[in-house]
């Protein structure tokens, strides 16, 4: 049976794998600040694939794929990685890594 909404399984407080920022306790922050989940975190879901906090280079698609900077802070144009859900341009989300 498959994973319909994984969850972290790496012992880390944050958003929820399919949960799109920015998030609700950011919203006293200056506008132009990172999240204060850090962009880059890396954790494991609870369907094997790890996922990682990034920002979205463009408007994504549900399951579009997608690929993730050398710095691991946003996601490119590239493969490797999906979007589990649809991401605006600007949004913090985890991208999925494709391959377990």
């Amino acid at each position: 049976m498959a994973v319909v909404k994984p969850f972290r399984t790496t012992p880390n407080l944050g958003p929820d794998l399919t949960q799109v920022g920015p998030y609700y306790w950011d919203t006293i922050r200056p506008e132009d600040a990172d999240p204060s989940y850090q962009l880059g975190t890396r954790v494991t879901g609870s369907d094997g694939h790890e996922y990682i906090h990034v920002e979205a280079h463009a408007a994504i698609a549900a399951d579009g794929i997608i690929g993730v900077s050398a710095d691991s802070t946003q996601s490119t144009a590239s493969t490797g990685w999906t979007a589990p859900v649809a991401v605006a341009i600007g949004d913090y989300f985890h991208a999925r890594k494709t391959a377990l």
